[in-house]
């Protein structure tokens, strides 16, 4: 009777850990840096983890392709990732859905690519990162660059949130980018 008692008790808790996809930490998610026209009314990076995390001491960095120098750095104390655990960040002028999506606002209007946009943890070290376009010796990312995305598309993360180390593998282009709606499985390009 205990072994049946232990199963109707233990099965709701394994069906709900299977059912979610697993996230170590906080992952870059979504990026979208080259916007129709005026970028900064599409720009937006999206960070995929577990909701309720505070990223006091968290930051992302902004790598130039050209020279492998960080270009900008963005604090995300006092940020929290949301209940949806996607936290959008998007500029001050943002509009649309993108200005829909915003949890936050920031200076997330990245450079054209190639180069790389790196989320940093409360110690300074790289927890994530996507190098978009081949900056050969400055590529900052992870594993092999993803593609450098045209006006108006997105690098978004595929599979899940899976995190396989390597930008080819876990980053696509999207046509229509889709900032707040977090990891689902899309058809993207290379």
């Amino acid at each position: 009777m205990s072994s049946i008692l232990f199963l109707v008790t233990t099965l709701p808790v394994l069906a709900a850990a299977l059912a979610a996809p697993a996230v170590a930490g906080p992952i870059l998610n979504e990026v979208c840096y080259d916007g129709v026209g005026t970028d900064a009314d599409e720009a937006f990076t999206e960070i995929y983890g577990a909701p309720g995390f505070i990223l006091n001491g968290w930051s992302l960095r902004g790598i130039n392709g050209s020279n492998g120098s960080a270009y900008r750095t963005i604090s995300l104390t006092g940020m929290t990732i949301p209940n949806d655990g996607v936290l959008v960040l998007a500029t001050s002028g943002a509009l649309g859905s993108v200005l829909a999506a915003r949890d936050y606002t920031a200076s997330v209007d990245w450079q054209n690519g190639p180069d790389a946009v790196q989320l940093l943890d409360a110690s300074g070290s790289i927890a994530d990162a996507l190098q978009y376009g081949d900056a050969g010796l400055y590529n900052a990312g992870e594993g092999n660059f993803a593609v450098d995305v045209s006006a108006g598309s997105s690098l978004s993360r595929n599979f899940l949130a899976a995190d396989t180390n390597d930008n080819f593998t876990d980053f696509g282009a999207l046509a229509t980018p889709t900032p707040g709606v977090g990891p689902t499985p899309v058809t993207y390009t290379h």
